[in-house]
């Protein structure tokens, strides 16, 4: 069983980046436009978001050209902020780019599942993200577009809610703020616009999926997402009352009445974590535990993993601090002492 060292939001976040790294490893290093032999376009398409939307028989290699090349341009405006940034990139340097962070893993992952781009490694700390040339123009063609323009406007504003939202539950079903979506867009969306900002919704957040096959985002801290659903399934319907405080709280990733423990545990910790780690990491992941109901003791436990130097009685006060005003998740225990 996982102690909570193993299941922090940092070890969490590296352990996702290491899987999707090695996802990469395995991509076709041809993408849909290439030549392809059959099986090659079968892999290719059962790695795709089509491979989760399209229920009949496997399309052929021209039939996913098409369906790509013709759904690029309203595409385009849904791309999740940092696969928005790499395509323009791109199409600034030539039609490829080096992916320069870890950061960036996960939305290359994610425009190589739209069937857009190839990835080439070129050795273990270098590997370039390549554009289909065929999509250039039509990609082009829509950034320089109205609708483009106030599409991204609206998504700004849906993402910073769903982020803020996210902090406050820790977990959100993906009906509720796709139907406020919808209802922004003057009730023009249609069939392909629910795909389109599913796939943002997939690429943008953390998520899983029912047996039903509907969407649950999660905030990047939530170590047993099954475990909060479980409890609150057996919970009687909770009405909160969200102020404009508490978004912008959790827009800011720290509700008003958490600054006060926060900022006394970053003292504490300042210049006494070990090296392999950061310090707003750190604090970050005992914050995220408190938020799920970790005991004290297991918050010591973490912290006393993070330091080079034994904890001082500083430490432990700011901990207990911290421990007792962050709030919790719903469906989380409340703190208590122990």
């Amino acid at each position: 069983m996982e102690h909570w060292c193993d299941k922090t939001m940092s070890v969490m976040r590296e352990r996702q980046l290491e899987a999707c790294q090695d996802r990469l490893y395995r991509c076709p290093a041809q993408g849909i436009f290439g030549e392809l032999c059959a099986d090659e376009a079968r892999d290719l398409f059962y790695l795709s978001f089509y491979a989760q939307e399209i229920k009949t028989r496997v399309p052929d290699q021209e039939a996913l050209k098409k369906l790509v090349t013709k759904r690029a341009e309203k595409e385009t405006c849904y791309l999740s902020p940092r696969e928005d940034d790499l395509v323009k990139r791109m199409l600034m340097d030539g039609g490829e780019t080096f992916l320069n962070s870890w950061d960036e893993i996960s939305a290359a992952e994610a425009l190589i599942s739209r069937l857009w781009c190839t990835l080439q490694i070129l050795d273990e700390d270098n590997a370039r993200l390549i554009l289909a040339p065929e999509l250039v123009h039509p990609i082009t063609r829509s950034m320089l577009s109205r609708d483009y323009a106030e599409t991204r406007k609206r998504l700004f504003s849906f993402d910073a809610t769903l982020h803020s939202l996210l902090y406050l539950s820790g977990f959100l079903h993906a009906s509720v703020p796709l139907t406020h979506f919808y209802q922004s867009m003057d009730q023009h969306s249609d069939a392909e616009d629910a795909l389109l900002i599913a796939r943002y919704l997939r690429a943008a957040f953390d998520y899983t999926q029912t047996p039903e096959g509907e969407i649950l985002l999660l905030h990047p801290g939530l170590a047993d997402p099954e475990h909060l659903l479980s409890t609150l399934a057996q919970m009687p319907p909770t009405e909160v009352a969200i102020t404009r405080e508490m978004m912008l709280g959790g827009l800011n990733g720290l509700l008003p009445e958490e600054v006060a423990s926060c900022e006394t545990m970053r003292g504490a910790l300042a210049g006494a974590i070990r090296p392999e780690y950061d310090e707003e990491e750190a604090l970050e992941d005992l914050r995220m535990m408190a938020k799920q109901g970790a005991s004290l003791a297991e918050m010591r436990e973490v912290m006393e993993s993070m330091l080079c130097v034994l904890p001082t009685p500083r430490m432990v006060q700011a901990l207990q601090q911290l421990h007792l005003q962050t709030v919790r998740w719903i469906g989380m225990p409340p703190a208590v002492l122990n």
